[in-house]
């Protein structure tokens, strides 16, 4: 008699131990199949510097009165819905042996001056692959604040020469190049438009026409954030 109930109780046991085993595949069952399905309905990002895609991220060291870490998706949100406040973010890439961009000192500072309320400005310095041009942090900072430096701008220019104010905005490192590739960096100077949500609404290049109205930064920044504060 106490055999057979010994041999009960563990019939019981492996009934409720197979229950447990089907209640778990049909648990994972049911997960994977909602985690397909939020795939699906949910593609990836389309991420690129074309206008309608959504901007790289990057992360590096950024100088702003000291060098800290720095990452670009800090500094959006991908919750922002168009007609909503927001902070917009205007990427300059420069080189500081660029010619080009030294000359265009003034002109950044002043749409910084013209936007800073509304948008943020931020920096980044490449190094273009061009036989002299070799920068260095100690030139990234001395470019920024306009400090004592022969070696601008391939070493005809001192830094402090450089037009415009002192550009009281992050410059973000890209020395080794790694953000220039990822952005497929065309030259320099180039910039992008990016809306509070990190969708790039103006890239510099795809208006290089001296004929299309939105070939001026100034202009771009006027047709997609308003009028200037």
């Amino acid at each position: 008699m106490k055999t057979e109930s010994n041999n009960y109780r563990m019939l019981k046991n492996d009934e409720d131990a197979d229950a447990r085993v089907l209640s778990f595949f049909g648990i994972s069952g049911v997960l994977s199949v909602v985690a397909i399905a939020v795939f699906v309905l949910s593609p990836p990002a389309n991420i690129g510097v074309a206008e309608g895609q959504l901007a790289p991220n990057f992360a590096s060291q950024a100088y702003d009165n000291s060098w800290s870490s720095f990452e670009l998706y800090d500094h959006i949100d991908q919750t922002w819905v168009e007609g909503e406040e927001g902070q917009w973010v205007f990427l300059l890439f420069i080189d500081t042996d660029c010619p080009y961009c030294f000359e265009s000192g003034d002109e950044h500072s002043d749409m910084h001056n013209a936007y800073a309320s509304s948008v943020k400005f931020l920096t980044v310095v490449t190094e273009l692959q061009i036989s002299g041009h070799e920068s260095s942090k100690a030139e990234i900072v001395d470019y920024k604040e306009k400090n004592d430096n022969s070696g601008c701008k391939s070493d005809r220019a001192n830094c402090n020469q450089r037009p415009g104010d002192v550009h009281n905005w992050p410059y973000v490192d890209d020395l080794d190049r790694s953000i220039a590739e990822d952005y497929n960096l065309p030259g320099t100077p180039f910039y992008l438009l990016l809306s509070p949500d990190g969708i790039v609404q103006w890239n510099s290049g795809q208006h290089s026409s001296q004929s299309d109205p939105l070939s001026d930064p100034f202009g771009a920044l006027q047709h997609h954030v308003g009028a200037s504060a």
